[in-house]
């Protein structure tokens, strides 16, 4: 079957797409793509989307993400990362938690951020990370990000352990440079582990060595889900509207159909409308088998 969801745990030391290369290669299927760049440094939970289920990526995006970092302050670095060139360095021995914990403070909600120099973000269509690798220095434009939650872990200077539960297009190394600005010191990552997207957990992933994808039910699991015969996904599959009989549900909600005993997501529907003797639902993706 080419429509699969594996959640990864991704060792440093790679890329996500030396991850996606892998799993193409153990499973065999071509198209094969990540929901969520990890930096080489970082581990932890990566989604990777096989064969149609690619396209359920922009949903893995908006999902919320969790990271465990740990902050290294009294030092600045070009890549905002203990990766990356030491351009600074400054006595942390003055900083206390106290310190620590009110400049945090700053950081919830939604903020601005400057992506970091070295970085996935794109500028003229050029990723950050091949045209200050290559080129002149180039700065992506602020961005605003949501900081759902920040924890203080541990203080052990010149180490910070957080927890950080954030939106889409968050950088944690953003992070670590500005709190070690406004504590005057400065601060790069030392280590990043994303233990959770949304629903999905790091302690659900498996190994890249032994890439297994996870039950169909699995996905999208805040979606309802519906299963139908042969005949009535047949018609889904073609573009046709469906109605499902004694089922209201809110116009607009997305559901999930599943081919009898849920086995295999086959449509993502949207409902368009209730009647008196039901809902009616439009194929919005999808799936073949």
């Amino acid at each position: 079957m080419n429509n699969q969801i594996y959640l990864i745990d991704k060792p440093a030391g790679i890329t996500s797409f030396d991850v996606v290369q892998k799993v193409r290669k153990s499973s065999g299927i071509r198209r094969v793509g990540h929901a969520g760049t990890l930096d080489p440094f970082a581990t932890g939970l990566l989604i990777v989307a096989s064969g149609p289920f690619t396209r359920l990526v922009d949903f893995f995006h908006s999902y919320p993400k969790t990271y465990l970092a740990t902050f290294q302050l009294g030092v600045s670095t070009d890549t905002d990362d203990m990766t990356g060139a030491v351009k600074i360095e400054k006595d942390v021995s003055a900083v206390c938690q106290s310190d620590i914990l009110s400049s945090l403070e700053q950081f919830r909600g939604e903020i601005t951020q400057q992506p970091p120099s070295i970085s996935a973000k794109r500028v003229e269509g050029k990723r950050l990370y091949h045209v200050n690798r290559e080129s002149v220095k180039v700065e992506a434009r602020p961005v605003q990000v949501v900081v759902h939650e920040i924890r203080l872990i541990e203080v052990e200077l010149p180490y910070v352990k957080l927890e950080i539960e954030c939106g889409t297009g968050t950088y944690i190394r953003s992070i670590a440079r500005d709190l070690g600005e406004k504590l005057e010191v400065g601060g790069a990552v030392k280590s990043l582990c994303r233990t959770a997207i949304g629903p999905f957990k790091l302690t659900d992933a498996c190994d890249l060595e032994k890439p297994k994808p996870i039950p169909h039910l699995s996905i999208l699991p805040e979606l309802e889900s519906f299963s139908l015969g042969s005949e009535a996904i047949n018609e889904l599959s073609s573009g046709k509207s469906l109605v499902l009989r004694d089922v209201f549900l809110d116009e607009g909600q997305r559901i999930r159909i599943f081919d009898d005993y849920f086995r295999t997501m086959r449509v993502l529907c949207r409902v368009t409308m209730n009647g008196s003797v039901g809902c009616r639902i439009q194929p919005e993706k999808v799936f073949g088998i």
